[in-house]
């Protein structure tokens, strides 16, 4: 019998072909041996559920391209002592589950912060993005635009009874801000989290601007969703408050001009495409409600 507590690695899946593959190798990879792989399918039309198969993972088909309906289907059909959700498109190093549940199993935590940076190699925009990253994760105890007096940023490798004590992740927000909504209900109970050194990488970064632009927009459409679900809502997701953005742009300055004004259009990309798809979010339900 292994005496390794099992920890059920959740990966929430849609058409994720181009890099499930990698991912869940690397989670295959891992030191630690006693893990286990759900692979929630939101309704696949590519190669996605094969890999999955193929690769050992259990399948468990959401038929919902909802990542918080995916999450908790996964949850529930885990057995697990820990959980840990990860993207589809982010490669783990080989100690990161063991270095997870050595802060909870040896230093008492209720879980770990982690953080994902993107694959610089990827493209321009990637390494604008992880200079932003980078100085994100340096305040774990920010979400968003809201400070709170624990770390709480990135709480995503959770003992399974945390997960049942704040009630998952809110089904009612499908798109954008589930995990700062879980994050807001992490700060306000008694558990505690860990930072590690370790970082995830993302490989499902934007190659072109114009993927920001689409990306965000999309981001902006489902935005109303978060801020009728939580009161902390539109102060979340303001870039006022954002102090860590000071230091990304120290360090882009500091290290390349290019950079720099990268980071200045990148940011510009951001807030105005999102601002875009909330006024065309309000736009389309007024016209609905008039119609």
């Amino acid at each position: 019998m292994n005496s390794e507590p099992l920890v059920s690695v959740v990966v929430p899946v849609l058409n994720s072909e181009k890099t499930l593959k990698k991912c869940l190798n690397s989670v295959l990879n891992q030191s630690y041996g006693n893990i286990e792989v759900i692979v929630v399918d939101g309704g696949s039309n590519d190669r996605t559920v094969e890999i999955a198969q193929k690769l050992g993972a259990k399948v468990v088909d959401a038929n919902v391209p909802s990542m918080t309906k995916q999450t908790n289907m996964g949850i529930i059909n885990s057995q697990g002592k820990y959980i840990y959700r990860i993207d589809s498109d982010v490669i783990l190093p080989g100690n990161m589950v063991e270095e997870c549940v050595e802060k909870c199993e040896v230093e008492g935590y209720d879980g770990v912060c982690v953080f994902w940076l993107p694959d610089k190699s990827i493209s321009f925009w990637a390494k604008v993005r992880r200079i932003e990253k980078e100085s994100y994760v340096k305040t774990p105890n920010c979400v968003g635009s809201i400070k709170y007096d624990k770390n709480v940023l990135g709480a995503r490798f959770l003992r399974r009874d945390v997960f049942d004590a704040v009630g998952g992740f809110d089904e009612g927000i499908s798109t954008i801000g589930e995990d700062y909504a879980l994050y807001n209900k992490l700060a306000r109970s008694d558990f505690n989290f860990a930072l590690i050194k370790s970082r995830e990488k993302h490989v499902g970064e934007p190659r072109r601007i114009q993927d920001i632009i689409q990306k965000n927009f999309r981001y902006g459409t489902a935005l109303m969703q978060f801020s009728d679900n939580q009161k902390e809502g539109t102060k979340q997701f303001s870039p006022a408050g954002r102090t860590y953005l000071i230091k990304a742009f120290e360090t882009a300055f500091k290290n390349n001009l290019t950079l720099f004004f990268g980071l200045m259009i990148y940011l510009f990309a951001v807030y105005t495409s999102t601002a875009t798809g909330i006024v065309y979010y309000k736009f389309t339900m007024q016209t609905k409600r008039l119609a």
